[in-house]
């Protein structure tokens, strides 16, 4: 099992660049890992790494803890592309997109055979990463497997905070997958939480004006509220639905069959407070009451209001 981090300099191939200047932004990417993962108590021969001509792939051994590579890795390079780039001319300044994935590997004498690593390469490629690098302030973005953040960012381990952290979806060649995305030194406004257009409020109730029940909801509704409970940064990591779940009364409390993954454990909650009469309400107001009022709040109530609507109409067009 190894950690793999792999990086590449965005536009590195633009018509503005001579080689020179490449040669130079390269250097400074190389020496910047290199004194990076000095952090860390590593020296150069204690990890793998390939070239990848704008980038570097990096293989670390089992002893690096993922926690360690998010936070004192990630937060020296990101000052050395600041130091960098403090120096730079504009043609030689970088911004580096960062993938962070974990995995077995395996050395065929030429190089790395890795399921998990050819993963991250998926990721590095992925078009919410290059828009998040190009908006950065900081000039680096790095994104995470789903296992990355499911093992360890949810959980906040070590100095790891899971609210640096949005949720993406990735789709690059034959991978369709969710990732989650960090910039550094900033929380960049995401696309999803732009201003939408606020749609009446609607009750959280069924048919005849009774209180909405498990029968009224629909697999795919139910899902698409767990999507908007995602996007509520405490809420994706375990300790936060702790929290939400110990709110809630007693009698749901110890109904919902908890889960390990965030997306499960959310659904058991809800379905488990559909079960039971007000249930549904009872847990939106525990979530105003954590969270209080946001845009990912009132995304969350939009989404049951349209999941009622379509349920009335006959199901999701």
């Amino acid at each position: 099992m190894c950690s793999f981090l792999v990086c590449d300099i965005a536009g590195f191939s633009d018509p503005s660049r001579v080689d020179p200047v490449r040669v130079r932004v390269r250097k400074a990417m190389y020496d910047g890992l290199e004194r990076s993962l000095a952090e860390l108590g590593l020296r150069p021969h204690e990890w793998y790494e390939e070239d990848r001509g704008d980038g570097v792939m990096v293989v670390l051994p089992p002893s690096v803890t993922v926690e360690s590579l998010l936070t004192a890795v990630v937060g020296r390079l990101r000052a050395e592309v600041r130091h960098h780039n403090g120096a730079a001319s504009e043609t030689a300044q970088m911004r580096l997109r960062v993938a962070v994935n974990v995995g077995e590997a395996e050395s065929d004498g030429r190089g790395i055979v890795s399921t998990a690593l050819t993963h991250a390469f998926r990721l590095l490629d992925a078009a919410p990463l290059k828009e998040a690098v190009a908006e950065a302030e900081t000039g680096i973005a790095v994104i995470v497997s789903r296992r990355v953040y499911e093992d360890v960012v949810a959980h906040g381990r070590g100095l790891v905070d899971p609210g640096d952290y949005y949720r993406v979806e990735v789709r690059v060649k034959e991978t369709s997958d969710l990732a989650w995305i960090m910039v550094p030194g900033g929380r960049p406004v995401r696309r999803a939480e732009a201003p939408a257009v606020v749609e009446p409020e609607r009750p959280v109730h069924g048919a005849g004006g009774r209180p909405l029940e498990a029968a009224d909801v629909s697999p795919v509704s139910l899902f698409r509220i767990v999507d908007a409970l995602l996007d509520i940064g405490p809420l994706r990591a375990e300790r936060g639905r702790d929290q939400l779940v110990g709110a809630l009364s007693a009698d749901i409390a110890g109904a919902v069959p908890r889960k390990a993954e965030a997306r499960l454990d959310l659904y058991a909650i809800v379905r488990t407070c559909l079960d039971y009469p007000g249930g549904l309400q009872d847990f939106l107001q525990t979530v105003r009451g954590f969270v209080g009022e946001s845009m990912a709040v009132r995304r969350l109530e939009q989404t049951i209001a349209r999941a009622l609507l379509q349920e009335e109409d006959g199901g999701w067009s």
